[in-house]
């Protein structure tokens, strides 16, 4: 499994595209806030989490799962990475 910054951003939006949580029409940046634009709410962020779990085959604690973290692409590319090399996240 591919890790850089673009193939991460891609499998989520490719993930929030076809589970119906994201319209084609629209363009995220990494920087752009999920929970702001409307992307997702707390249920979907635990759809989000599960995904990235199987798909990167990483255990994401639930202390980890702040808005620092997981409200823009380039927080949760930055998480997955740092738990892909075993670098403590908080």
């Amino acid at each position: 499994m591919k890790c850089s910054m673009k193939d991460i951003n891609e499998n989520i939006l490719h993930f929030l595209r076809t589970e119906g949580f994201l319209n084609e029409k629209i363009s995220l940046h990494e920087n752009d806030s999920l929970t702001e634009t409307g992307v997702i709410d707390s249920i979907i962020l635990l759809q989000l989490v599960d995904f990235l779990e199987s798909e990167y085959k990483i255990e994401i604690p639930l202390e980890m799962l702040t808005p620092e973290n997981f409200d823009t692409l380039a927080g949760i590319n930055k998480s997955i990475t740092k738990l892909k090399t075993g670098i403590t996240v908080t």
